[in-house]
């Protein structure tokens, strides 16, 4: 499963605990009816100190070979957002609520862990309404974090050649 595939299983049973209609922040496609939420990926910042690399076993099809694996994790940034009319203010505040009390619950950490990543709430309920045109759109909102590892795992050679051949050169002018 990808990152973005995680992010949405995530927000799926988010939108499912909530019982709410959700969609990816501008994205084409008809308007959902009120009230609805939506999510957008807001940064994503890759730790590469934080990466580890790991030599498992020695290739079984060539012995000349290692199986090398990579982990990096990052941390993504996701705003979410519950949308309303102005008759659905008062409770729209009430779901934006409950989601960020369950994004950090036993039963919103065990749905990430379930799926393969951490969570945690960034910052506070915002009020985030907007004023288009001629018409409000009134939402709450907040941001949290998804921790996610990334692990790559590739076959390498048992000897670094060119390194080797370096050594061998130096020995060959020292001696």
């Amino acid at each position: 499963m990808t990152r973005v595939e995680k992010i949405r299983a995530f927000i799926k049973a988010l939108s499912e605990h909530l019982n709410i209609k959700f969609v990816r922040s501008e994205q084409s496609g008809e308007r959902l009816t009120y009230p609805f939420m939506s999510y957008k990926i807001l940064s994503s910042d890759p730790k590469s100190a934080q990466e580890m690399i790991e030599i498992d076993e020695i290739c079984a099809e060539d012995d000349t070979k290692v199986i090398q694996k990579s982990t990096r994790e990052s941390t993504i940034v996701i705003s979410l957002n519950f949308f309303s009319d102005e008759k659905g203010y008062g409770d729209l505040f009430n779901v934006a609520e409950d989601a960020y009390t369950w994004i950090d619950s036993l039963a919103g950490l065990e749905v990430a862990d379930e799926i393969g990543i951490g969570v945690s709430v960034v910052n506070y309920i915002q009020d985030r309404t907007v004023f288009f045109e001629t018409e409000y759109e009134y939402k709450f909102g907040f941001d949290f974090e998804v921790r996610d590892k990334a692990v790559k795992t590739e076959i390498v050679d048992a000897v670094d050649i060119a390194e080797t051949i370096k050594e061998i050169k130096q020995g060959e002018q020292n001696g």
